[in-house]
């Protein structure tokens, strides 16, 4: 997905609620550099057996741990969504199967980003499936930002002029 590409309406929202999140955890820095710290790392740190992940300015959690191979097939998922607009389009019968059970397993996850010091912000918490359309099975956008776009894309996003 390139930031290009979305209507000025999707590059609004999604700038507003970037801006929010960021204010939330400590600033734009703190929420860049949550996504470096992500980056960074040889192994994405979603699939910590510990459901944490510290960054240089604070910390993650979620509720339930997630495996490698849920992982795995959830990477597919989102290239999927990203080439069809739905983590569903397009799928076999057998991978369609095993895709609605990776969204069933990562559906009630919510991840909780909160910064070290309390006094830079309350955080906030993150689903890992978005489900605002309920005609579209999609990953959420902000989980995408925070751990598999180009951190070029939030800074175009933190930096776009409405």
């Amino acid at each position: 997905m390139n930031f290009i590409d979305l209507s000025k309406e999707e590059k609004e929202a999604l700038h507003a609620e970037l801006v929010s999140h960021a204010t939330k955890l400590g600033g734009k820095n703190f929420l860049l550099q949550l996504i470096e710290d992500v980056k960074r790392t040889q192994e994405s740190p979603l699939v910590n057996k510990d459901k944490h992940f510290s960054f240089s300015k604070g910390f993650v959690t979620w509720n339930k741990a997630i495996y490698k191979e849920t992982f795995d097939l959830l990477l597919t998922a989102i290239i999927t969504q990203e080439r069809e607009g739905d983590v569903l389009k397009g799928l076999k019968e057998r991978d369609q199967k095993r895709v609605t059970n990776m969204l069933k397993t990562l559906k009630p996850i919510v991840l909780t980003i909160k910064p070290k010091n309390v006094k830079e912000g309350e955080g906030f918490s993150l689903p890992i499936i978005d489900t605002s359309d309920a005609q579209k099975t999609k990953i959420s956008l902000m989980f995408k930002i925070l751990f598999f776009h180009n951190i070029e894309f939030a800074k175009k996003a933190l930096g776009y002029k409405i």
